[in-house]
């Protein structure tokens, strides 16, 4: 990111806003161990269903475990399950998208209706169908969200190779000799992460809602870890009587998801050519 990117983007108040959200999300689950003194999975039946006080910042669950501890290192786990999920996305569909883009033809053609295929499932269906057939689990987790996401990537990938692949810089390459596999993946791609890093840092909070429905749905990570989408279906059972759980996550979950799109836009201006900021 060149110095004038840089500095639209430091100009930009909301993306700062929600990196500024993301640091103090990042901290608290890297800190929540030296700040609260109490382990996330002891249970007490004398404290269950606590409120905030002094000893329990934001209170206790059904089976007496602090609240606030669990959901910053459920933090961990979201944050673990959004990142990994878009690298899985990443992963599978940018080459997917990049390959199409650049042979055209019956290639094209055929990838593309595979992209298709899974652009035809609605998302959350297609991640609960997939999270079904596979069981619960960390694992089943990103490779469910994962999978939702390839699409988005691969028409960006696409898009983009299509856009540049009749370029100079690409016809000078080839006139060097240089193979379709260095053009595509040394000389084109790098010109094409604008728009992916954009919908990379998007994406990390729609995998992390997606994860959370999952989990909400039963069909997340394991019973008994701290997930935000697992602890908000926890606490929903028991609202009435205590909606310290439910509330917290939910807005864990609202507020990290906010805090991308913040940061998503900022970049979106800031890595834009036809940007008049700065």
């Amino acid at each position: 990111m060149d110095r004038r990117k840089l500095r639209v983007l430091l100009r930009h108040r909301t993306a700062m806003l929600g990196l500024a959200l993301l640091v103090v999300i990042a901290a608290l689950a890297v800190a929540v161990r030296w700040v609260s003194p109490h382990d996330p999975d002891e249970m007490s039946a004398a404290s269950r269903e606590l409120g905030p006080s002094a000893s329990y910042w934001f209170g206790t669950d059904n089976s007496g475990r602090d609240i606030f501890t669990r959901l910053w290192v459920g933090a961990r786990v979201s944050l673990l399950i959004g990142v990994a999920s878009v690298v899985f996305s990443i992963a599978i569909g940018v080459p997917l998208g990049a390959v199409a883009g650049y042979a055209g033809g019956r290639t094209d053609m055929l990838l593309s209706r595979l992209v298709d295929l899974l652009l035809s499932f609605p998302g959350i269906l297609l991640a609960i169908c997939i999270a079904a057939a596979m069981g619960t689990g960390l694992r089943t987790v990103v490779i469910a969200v994962g999978v939702v996401g390839i699409p988005q990537f691969a028409r960006q990938a696409r898009a983009s190779v299509l856009q540049l692949r009749e370029l100079e810089f690409v016809a000078a390459s080839r006139a060097l000799g240089a193979g379709h596999a260095r053009i595509l993946f040394l000389d084109i791609l790098p010109n094409a992460l604008g728009p992916l890093i954009v919908l990379a840092t998007l994406g990390v909070g729609g995998a992390i809602l997606t994860a959370a429905g999952l989990s909400f749905l039963g069909l997340g990570v394991e019973t008994g870890t701290p997930e935000w989408g697992a602890m908000l279906h926890d606490g929903y059972g028991y609202w009435r009587r205590s909606a310290g759980l439910a509330l917290f996550s939910g807005l864990a979950i609202s507020t990290t998801v906010l805090a991308f799109n913040l940061f998503g836009d900022g970049l979106r201006d800031a890595l834009d050519p036809r940007s008049t900021r700065g």
